[in-house]
């Protein structure tokens, strides 16, 4: 039978499945036809247009079509069907170097947003409380402030410092997946960042659906949350809240959080409208979190944010437009109001009010040799406080708040950025450069750039390659931070790094292997130092600081009996090159992590899980006498198990099991076991 090819304009007509995240995002709003051809005259058109991809709801199709013979096959019309997607939320970003889904989530120990992220490789959740009150997020021997946080593609981290970037309005329960990005994918945000960042997805469930989750343990710990997905007409909306609490595992550790999300979607003809409004408390007790001679510590944080975005297609362009703001204000106390009495050269509290905002927009477009994309973003930071910044004009009340207590300082900047991005998908190799150039109110003029490219060299083995130029600008207490063991520096400049990286990947069946490895240059390096005979920490750039590192992991899954296996190994070293200080941020990183991670089903609905990690950390830190003491390595064990009954699921975790004592940060003593039991209503 004479077979015969018939294109449309604007259509996709191909023989093979190119398998990559951004298959479906590439055919948005574009006809796509299957058909058999003669090998030569697909891949000569395939050739032609690096843009042309698959489907996935027709590939048990076309690989039961291509089973056949030539001699037996028959041709099959299938409906001309139109792809449309809500954008960033709905696939795995381009360029995510490494990503946790929800199937993956449900086989960890991890209880909080915070310790689910630290599964990602070469990142660490550094923790000065539980319940994830308090939490710097590194990665890559990198310090909190050298990372950006996303919530669903928009900026969430806080301009006044790095500590916060954890005061996101979400529950565990509503995260769809995590990805680790890199400079190159940041880039696509309008984001550039020192070493890297994480892009936090939150899942809409299935329409009309409901679900509440109780829980309760140790040290009088106690989580509620529930969540409700409803559908009315072309509207998806989903709320979700929760609220955690606790005694505390040590004196002034008792905490008390609350957190709402509200997110809506509409889909039409043209793209999708996407919305979400988020909101959180924290109340929590921080037993010497800042400095081990004041344990009477007290944060008291709110936080509100707000994003709308439209996606549309505009011919063969997709344009995509987003406004954001988020709002955090704070109150620290160094002696705790009503817990101890304060002396008498106190002066008060520190209050701050911080907002960033910003309006992005993107235009994108698959051509004849690949996909470019280009943007634009303004985005401004605000602080008043009565303490980080210059002095304002006039005073402004502290709202909310009992007493005489006025913001007396203040600072805004704002930031310019054009960004653009280029990536083509060829036979066996994925390239992709992008670029950033941004002006600063503050600090000037910057730019980044990266280069990357992917040879799949089988079809189960592939190798890449990338080179980057990022930077970070100082935070707001970078700048301006005083008090009587703190100096800060308003004239600090931003730091830059350069960073090259080599991985591999081989997925075979159930299996799966990754390897990294990476060399970093920062020079300019911000952080607070001390000389070893003095209490002061001051702002200070460091002269230079390298790092070397890299990660790998193997991992297994099945459905049998055993679900899912992972071993997991990360190191870090890094030289500076500066005086002789003692550092309280950059130099103090975690130099080796061993991981293994296992769930297993023995019967039915019954699911086991378990993790160990050996960690060794290196640097110093000061004791309440004074003394410098070096971190000891430490064996970490956690288990959990569940059992699912109809639409209730039981479950207990145990965390530490091995009782061990250890500090993420020096001096602050983090809790030994602890135990939690819950059920959860879906």
């Amino acid at each position: 039978m004479k077979k015969t090819i018939l294109k449309k304009e604007a259509s996709f007509r191909f023989r093979r499945f190119c398998r990559k995240a951004y298959a479906a995002f590439r055919s948005l709003h574009r006809e796509v036809t299957i058909g058999r051809v003669e090998s030569y005259i697909a891949d000569r058109q395939m050739r032609k247009s690096a843009c042309a991809v698959a489907l996935c709801l027709p590939l048990f199709m076309a690989g039961a079509a291509m089973a056949q013979s030539d001699d037996d096959f028959e041709g099959l019309t299938l409906p001309v069907v139109t792809i449309t997607a809500s954008g960033d939320t709905s696939t795995s970003s381009e360029g995510a170097s490494a990503v946790i889904t929800r199937s993956v989530i449900s086989h960890l120990t991890a209880t909080t947003v915070g310790e689910l992220i630290e599964s990602l490789p070469g990142v660490e959740l550094r923790s000065r409380g539980s319940g994830d009150v308090h939490g710097d997020i590194t990665m890559c021997g990198g310090t909190f402030d050298q990372m950006v946080v996303l919530l669903n593609g928009i900026p969430v981290s806080d301009p006044q410092t790095g500590h916060y970037n954890l005061d996101i309005p979400i529950d565990l329960s509503q995260v769809e997946r995590i990805e680790l990005l890199g400079a190159g994918a940041l880039v696509r945000y309008g984001v550039s960042a020192f070493c890297g960042g994480i892009n936090i997805v939150t899942g809409q469930r299935v329409a009309n659906s409901q679900r509440v989750a109780l829980s309760a343990g140790s040290y009088g710990t106690a989580n509620v949350a529930a969540s409700v997905d409803r559908k009315w007409g072309s509207w998806h909306l989903a709320a979700a809240g929760a609220y955690n609490r606790s005694d505390g595992y040590r004196r002034n550790t008792d905490y008390s959080n609350g957190s709402a999300l509200l997110q809506a979607q509409r889909n039409d003809a043209a793209g999708a409208w996407q919305m979400q409004l988020g909101a959180q408390t924290k109340n929590y007790g921080s037993n010497a979190f800042y400095s081990l001679k004041y344990p009477d510590q007290y944060d008291a944080t709110r936080t509100l944010s707000a994003a709308i975005q439209r996606r549309q297609q505009i011919g063969v362009w997709q344009g995509d437009i987003a406004a954001y703001t988020r709002l955090h204000r704070d109150r620290f106390e160094l002696f705790r109001t009503g817990y101890v009495e304060a002396p008498a050269w106190y002066g008060g509290h520190n209050h701050h009010l911080s907002s960033s905002s910003g309006l992005r927009l993107r235009l994108s477009c698959p051509w004849l040799w690949g996909r470019s994309t280009f943007g634009v973003e303004y985005h401004r930071d605000d602080i008043v406080s009565n303490v980080l910044g210059d002095s304002l004009s006039h005073a402004i009340r502290v709202p909310f708040e009992s007493g005489d207590n006025y913001y007396t300082v203040g600072k805004a900047r704002h930031r310019v950025s054009l960004f653009a991005d280029h990536s083509v998908a060829l036979s066996q190799w994925d390239l992709a450069a992008s670029a950033i150039l941004h002006t600063n109110s503050m600090s000037g003029f910057g730019y980044g750039y990266a280069l990357s490219a992917r040879w799949h060299t089988t079809d189960f083995f592939s190798l890449a390659a990338s080179f980057a130029r990022s930077d970070r600008q100082p935070t707001f207490t970078d700048l301006y931070y005083h008090s009587a063991t703190q100096v800060s520096d308003p004239t600090l400049r931003s730091e830059v790094s350069h960073t090259a990286d080599l991985s591999a990947r081989l997925e075979r069946g159930a299996w799966r292997a990754d390897a990294d490895i990476y060399v970093r240059r920062g020079s300019n390096i911000i952080d607070w130092v001390r000389q070893p005979d003095e209490s002061v920490w001051y702002s200070v750039n460091h002269a230079q600081v390298n790092a070397l590192g890299g990660d790998a992991s193997l991992v297994y899954t099945a459905e049998g009996f055993l679900r899912r296996a992972e071993a997991a190994y990360s190191f870090c070293t890094m030289q500076q090159r500066a005086d002789d200080y003692v550092s309280q941020y950059a130099l103090d990183y975690l130099r080796h992590k061993v991981a293994m991670r296992l769930s297993f089903c023995p019967v039915g609905n019954l699911l086991f899980k378990l993790s160990a990690a050996y960690q060794q950390r290196t640097g110093h830190y000061s004791d309440l006498s004074g003394n410098l003491c070096d971190y000891e390595p430490v064996v970490l064990v956690d288990a959990a198990v569940s059992y699912r009954l109809g639409h209730f699921t039981l479950s207990a975790d145990a965390h530490n099991l091995l009782n061990r004592e250890y500090y993420d940060y020096g001096g602050i003593p983090q809790p030994r076991t602890t135990f939690m039991v819950g059920v959860t209503y879906e």
